[in-house]
């Protein structure tokens, strides 16, 4: 019998202990074997519990047994459970919170199968630098070895050069060249290893031959599958720690998002040592860009919610439809006021589904509908414009009418969002995760510059919540700007950091962005029963703030330390004794 599945047999006694009311135990004592009963093993009290139920309960003190939490009331309620042995924690009136959770931050996985830029990055300002950095980098390499390279979202690479400029420059190596937006720029040699036919290889109208642009399926199986996977990065592990440990720091005890194997194998590891300090809930990727889905779906079976609760594949997920706004590539679908001078996606932004070479039977939509086919959800998918959100719902409607959707179907950063969208979505059980990031880092100078006055209904949050949706929070980005409490703050001030207020209409009130981190954000994990609340038999996941969160002013509320952080009843981060932590990886 290994440490994990005694540690799950004494949760379960615990927990028996823990879903009933206190005064019935008391009273019923006797009928317990005498080895069951079990004081708390810590109490925080004297303070301000934001339980963050749907009533928003507030109570002074919790008590924490095993890894659950024991009970929740006032500071005499609770103190008077104590033992001998029981850590008391006085928290002298500072906030405690659930532990809080990021719908989408794969950023937090350390491995990644394709690094963009792996051989090297080009910058191609215009097609004869661009070239002369890829000859640069080809000319360190040894003939047949495949290159992968870091290109721009610009018309220099994807409208301007052709495959015969690139074929001149690479006679012995594949090269692909990706961008930032799940585009790609080949030679032959890419191609050869290919069905042209796959979905996704741009092919001139009038000749019928291959230009050299690849997305969708073309794209996926030359970086999924052809690409040789590199052994895994020495220090790996510990690395993963150590990003967690950050993430512990800013009050984060869950973290969601999508993973490639190798990203999955670092994290299974972990987890089978015993080492996670955050729970992970994964988004497989094993169907994204992937032309043979339906054969991987009979193979694999449906893996939907396997795991435990400290570690879960929480469903599998697709490329997206669009790209990013920065690029000019967010969908919508009215017309941009200004197209972005360099960006080759033109007035409506990027389509991955039916541009480039790609059919809606030979794209992703197809693979989603697969995906319900089999039993799995889709989640943790990119999805900035309202064309977009217009496309992936239409196509999670064509899969409703054939199976009922089960799990949890979801997609992500919810810029633009129009109120078809937002009513469709309700219609269908569909979470939106939204990522404040894509508003309020700097002033959104390319947003407006697209946009106009329309900047100001992005990102409507307050439309959401008004018709009946229970949106979640996502941070989508390392650094500082992945704290929980910048991302609450941003939503709730509707506040860049230059000071410019973004559609004030669309604020919303600190229970509504605390409920989007916590409560709500369980739910898109399917961890409603057992994560996101303060309540007795739930999972003992906390943050201690360091001052009432409820009263401090909302433009400060970003500059809360967070002082504790306990996972699992066990303290996985206390500032008092470890100070900030910094990660390079993480920081920069």
């Amino acid at each position: 019998m290994n440490t994990r599945t005694i540690e799950k047999m004494a949760t379960v006694s615990f927990l028996m202990v823990a879903l009933a009311p206190v005064g019935h135990l008391l009273a019923q004592a006797g009928t317990f074997p005498a080895e069951i009963l079990a004081y708390p093993d810590i109490i925080l009290h004297n303070g301000q519990l934001l339980t963050a139920d749907d009533d928003f309960t507030i109570a002074e003190a919790v008590a924490l047994r095993g890894n659950v939490f024991m009970a929740v009331g006032s500071n005499t309620e609770v103190l008077r459970l104590a033992g001998p042995q029981t850590q008391r924690i006085d928290l002298r009136g500072r906030s405690v919170v659930p532990g809080l959770i990021d719908t989408h931050l794969h950023q937090a996985w350390v491995v990644q199968l394709a690094k963009r830029g792996g051989s090297g990055r080009t910058s191609f300002e215009d097609t004869a630098s661009g070239l002369s950095e890829v000859s640069e980098i080809i000319s360190k390499a040894k003939p047949g070895e495949w290159l992968y390279m870091g290109g721009p979202d610009n018309k220099a690479l994807i409208t301007d050069l052709t495959l015969e400029q690139l074929d001149s420059v690479s006679p012995a190596n594949p090269v692909v060249i990706t961008t930032t937006n799940n585009l790609g720029f080949v030679n032959s040699l890419a191609l050869k290893s290919i069905d042209l036919d796959i979905g996704g290889v741009e092919k001139d109208p009038g000749t019928g031959r291959p230009t050299g642009i690849v997305s969708g399926f073309a794209l996926g199986t030359l970086t999924y599958e052809r690409m040789p996977i590199p052994p895994q990065a020495e220090g790996a592990l510990e690395l993963q720690q150590e990003v967690f440990r950050k993430l512990n720091s800013q009050g984060l005890t869950t973290i969601i998002g999508r993973a490639q194997g190798t990203s999955i194998s670092v994290l299974k590891e972990l987890w089978a040592q015993g080492k996670l300090t955050a729970r992970v809930r994964v988004c497989h990727e094993f169907v994204r860009q992937n032309a043979q889905a339906e054969s991987y779906l009979k193979r694999i079976g449906n893996l939907s919610g396997f795991g435990d609760d400290w570690m879960k594949i929480i469903g599998t997920t697709v490329q997206p439809v669009d790209g990013t706004s920065g690029a000019g590539a967010i969908l919508t679908a009215m017309p941009k006021q200004r197209e972005i001078p360099d960006s080759p996606f033109g007035k409506f932004g990027q389509n991955k589904y039916e541009n480039y070479g790609s059919t809606l039977e030979k794209s992703e939509y197809h693979n989603i509908i697969l995906a319900n086919r089999y039993g799995w959800n889709i989640a943790c998918l990119h999805s900035q414009g309202d064309g977009a959100a217009d496309m992936l719902l239409k196509a999670f409607a064509e899969a409703n009418q054939e199976k009922p959707l089960q799990g949890t179907w979801a997609f992500d950063h919810a810029l633009s969002r129009t109120p078809e969208n937002i009513a469709k979505a309700k219609e269908l059980g569909v979470i939106f995760s939204v990522a404040p990031k894509y508003l309020f880092i700097d002033s959104p100078t390319r947003l407006v510059f697209q946009f106009g006055e329309g900047v100001h209904r992005m990102t409507p949050v307050r439309d959401m919540i008004q018709a009946g949706m229970k949106p979640v929070m996502e941070a989508d980005i390392s650094g500082k700007y992945s704290a929980p409490l910048w991302n609450m703050a941003a939503l709730i001030t509707r506040t860049d950091e230059q000071g410019k207020i973004w559609g004030n209409a669309q604020g919303i009130t600190r229970q509504e962005a605390l409920w989007m981190k916590t409560n709500w954000a369980a739910s898109y994990g399917g961890d409603e029963k057992i994560l996101g609340t303060i309540t007795p038999g739930k999972l003992a996941d906390l943050v201690v703030l360091g001052g009432d969160y409820m009263k401090v002013p909302e433009d400060q509320i970003a500059e809360l330390s967070i002082d504790l952080t306990i996972v699992d009843g066990t303290i996985v981060y206390d500032r008092e004794k470890e100070g900030e932590v910094h990660l390079d990886y993480w920081d920069r």
